[in-house]
């Protein structure tokens, strides 16, 4: 059986239900109104009759007033009342009046006449008798203060159902229309839910659901799930092995399960971010992208973020760009040297050969001073090795980069890694380059100090500045002065220094200066 028809029927059995339900509870509910109506009438002809004096006068014995005859004037009475019966008895319980005449003069029947014979109550009961089960309202007669007989006034039961059936009947039609409405709006329901489902059915769901745990669970990437609040739906084994992520944590809002700025950031904005890196902590950073799901109305209903451990792939990149660099100052070199060959090469076919002599000592010890400052003061190999890849990459783009004699480092601060540190001063490097002449006259400075408590770099280039309105922008995410799919630079390297509890300054005077302390040991601060 199709979803749709299983939907349609379901709905149509609540529909029967409900209305069955409410058909039969009217029914009740209208009984027990009628009930209570006929017993007031009831006590109330009953308590009529009681006053009766010629009822009185035949229970005393009044000769002139035959028994037929008062059973005549109790049936006009029953038959303009409408009641079933109305039953006069003596003390002894005998019967003086009954609308079958053959019972007239026997006991009264049902048993429930002891309370109005034996102590005078005025009441109501329900018993069976000669016309079947009734509900009968029961009044003493008086005369000169003293009880002499009773009458009891009542409606069978059958009476009973069958003027409640006539009420409740008139329903019937509003039942009907209902019932038609019910199957009618079944009908719509079941189709508006298949066309949500897309027309699958539950088997077709089902294996849909399990194709796809199976493909979160063997992705290479973390995978997390978030509703329209940010609260964590689901997520896979890697997101749990990256992020920590337990059972307990459904339901929990990411930003609190991840106190980081840039996932407060993405999660805020309504619009999908590709390949953004987060540090999540020291040494281990994710590379990023959500994407925003929103419904058929434009309006955001959650957000999938999936995500890729850097560490790893920054580590082998490492590696490989560590012998691409080396191709690349090799490189460099090489044009380098061939260009001061040339030289050489011209000074001597000048005879020119004292200030051959002068050039030949001056580029040896300038390439002597380079080499010297860089593998003497920074004692950590890749910092070294970055730092020289650059300088041969500024010579060939006709760019000094200078790095102050003064420049010293030892070892890496404990709140940041190797990798975030080259980051760090990559970035500034490269945008200083792009900023500064390419003419010969464009020069970059480097400072490297490290102190006892922290680490100082400092790094200023005689290019054309930052303007103020650019300079307030340029930490932001997706924010750049260049070609698109870039602008992530500044905002990484604010995001490592402070999660570092570092600073970065930035002051513009004939170029830019960046200042940024960090400091040395885990958990300090400046």
């Amino acid at each position: 059986m199709k979803l749709r028809t299983k939907i349609t029927l379901f709905i149509i059995l609540i529909n029967i239900f409900s209305l069955g339900s409410m058909t039969f509870l009217s029914y009740l509910q209208m009984k027990l109104i009628l009930n209570e109506q006929l017993e007031d009438r009831l006590s109330n002809i009953a308590y009529y009759v009681s006053e009766d004096y010629l009822v009185k006068d035949a229970l005393m014995g009044n000769k002139n007033i035959p028994n037929l005859n008062i059973n005549d004037h109790i049936e006009k009475i029953r038959i303009e009342t409408g009641v079933d019966f109305i039953t006069v008895i003596d003390m002894e319980g005998i019967r003086l009046t009954h609308p079958n005449e053959k019972n007239i003069g026997k006991r009264i029947r049902g048993g429930d006449e002891g309370r109005v014979l034996e102590k005078a109550e005025r009441y109501i009961s329900e018993a069976k008798g000669t016309l079947g089960t009734s509900i009968r309202a029961f009044v003493p007669i008086f005369y000169d203060g003293r009880q002499i007989g009773a009458v009891s006034v009542g409606n069978t039961l059958v009476e009973i159902n069958y003027e409640t059936y006539n009420k409740t009947k008139q329903f019937i039609p509003y039942i009907i229309i209902g019932l038609i409405l019910g199957v009618y709006w079944s009908l719509v329901l079941a189709s508006s839910i298949k066309d949500e489902i897309m027309g699958l059915e539950p088997k077709e769901i089902a294996l849909l659901l399990k194709e796809k745990n199976a493909i979160l669970e063997n992705v290479k990437e973390g995978i997390v799930t978030l509703n329209e609040s940010g609260n964590v739906i689901q997520y896979n084994k890697e997101a749990s092995r990256i992020l920590g992520l337990y059972e307990e944590d459904i339901n929990y809002n990411f930003r609190d399960l991840i106190n980081r700025d840039q996932i407060h950031s993405i999660l805020n904005d309504t619009e999908s971010y590709q390949d953004f890196e987060i540090k999540i902590s020291t040494g281990i950073t994710i590379l990023c992208k959500n994407n925003i799901l929103k419904d058929d109305k434009n309006q955001v209903i959650g957000q999938v973020i999936n995500f890729r451990d850097m560490t790893e792939v920054k580590r082998m990149a490492e590696e490989l760009t560590g012998i691409k660099k080396m191709a690349w100052s090799l490189r460099a070199q090489k044009h380098e040297f061939m260009n001061k060959l040339h030289t050489i090469s011209g000074l001597i076919q000048l005879e020119e050969y004292d200030e051959a002599i002068k050039y030949i000592s001056k580029t040896a010890n300038s390439s002597n001073d380079v080499t010297g400052t860089i593998t003497k003061k920074i004692k950590n190999m890749n910092v070294a090795a970055f730092l020289l890849s650059k300088y041969y990459h500024a010579e060939e783009l006709r760019i000094k980069l200078e790095i102050d004699k003064h420049s010293y480092l030892n070892k890496i601060p404990h709140n940041i890694s190797e990798e975030d540190l080259i980051s760090i001063i990559g970035n500034l490097i490269e945008n200083s380059f792009e900023a500064v002449n390419v003419d010969g006259t464009g020069e970059v400075l480097l400072k490297i100090i490290e102190e006892e408590d922290k680490l100082i770099i400092e790094l200023s280039d005689n290019g054309p500045g930052i303007p103020s309105e650019i300079a307030e922008k340029i930490y932001e995410r997706n924010f750049s002065t260049k070609s698109e799919h870039r602008g992530y630079g500044m905002f990484i390297v604010k995001n490592i220094i402070e999660d570092a509890n570092g600073e970065i300054t930035l002051s513009v005077d004939d170029g830019t200066s960046w200042h940024i302390e960090i400091p040395m040991e885990e958990g300090g601060n400046l």
